[in-house]
């Protein structure tokens, strides 16, 4: 576990460092939060607003994606990671003693971790400071807030579960543009990232409630603008574990079949 909390904290480090790229990235987050939060609040003027859905719990979920974003995007392309298996230097990871899949899994999460701190709070200020309906709203409760951050812990490692997949998959396609690609597209729509979730049609919403991409950044945000109750989001978050459990599950068997038929070529 040592070997793994100082990868973490290397990577976490490392990644700090990039601050030009936040500063572009708050600038952005809060330029896309102005625009989704004026489009749908048109949206909400023209009396198209879902009933268990109102236009300040709108207004907040759309800050809460923003603020987040870079901790909920479905897919983080590490190229070092995607390198290693494109161009054979895989062999000096398997060499180490330590599991490939934990490696990797910490080196993402840590990488998502850090790029988050470095908007997080300027976008918040900034959701803060607009006038009444624009900006965020305080929690519905002292309950959806302690509830809403331990979603916001296991989603993070939910969505690097669901990446690891991805990673894994590479070892056959041995290309990151179209697997990468598709996910990306595909977890993005479905996770209410594009959309909010519960402005989609009622069977858009019972769909997706058998699919684990709305237990990432959806079930984290309207537990905390009071969306669903209390019992309802603890229901959901243990759904949100068995996900979390399937796709650790899935990985780590998949990488082990993966590293038995992995093949380095080189001179």
């Amino acid at each position: 576990m040592r070997a793994y909390g100082s990868i973490f904290k290397i990577r976490f480090i490392n990644t700090l460092q990039y601050r030009t790229a936040a500063f572009a990235g708050v600038a952005t987050q809060i330029c896309f939060g102005l625009m989704y939060v004026f489009l749908f609040t048109a949206f909400y003027n023209q009396g198209n607003a879902p009933s268990d859905f109102t236009q300040l719990q709108m207004v907040s979920y759309l800050w809460l994606q923003q603020m987040f974003f870079a901790y909920f995007f479905p897919l983080d392309q590490n190229k070092n990671m995607i390198a290693q298996i494109e161009q054979g230097n895989i062999c000096y990871e398997l060499v180490r003693p330590m599991k490939l899949y934990n490696n990797w899994s910490v080196t993402l999460f840590a990488e998502k971790i850090a790029k988050t701190l470095l908007r997080f709070l300027p976008v918040l200020i900034f959701a803060i400071l607009m006038p009444t309906g624009l900006g965020i709203e305080l929690p519905a409760s002292v309950g959806a807030l302690m509830l809403s951050l331990f979603n916001l812990i296991v989603s993070g490692m939910l969505i690097v579960a669901m990446n690891m997949v991805c990673y894994c998959l590479l070892f056959k396609t041995m290309s990151s543009l179209g697997i990468f690609s598709i996910y990306a597209t595909i977890a993005s729509l479905l996770s209410g990232a594009m959309i909010p979730i519960p402005m989609m049609p009622a069977w858009a919403q019972t769909v997706l409630n058998f699919l684990p991409f709305r237990y990432t950044s959806d079930l984290t945000f309207r537990t905390y603008v009071g969306s669903i109750d209390i019992t309802t989001a603890l229901i959901q978050t243990l759904i949100q574990i068995a996900w979390l459990v399937f796709f650790v599950i899935v990985g780590k068997l998949l990488m082990k079949r993966c590293l038995k038929k992995v093949e380095v070529q080189g001179g």
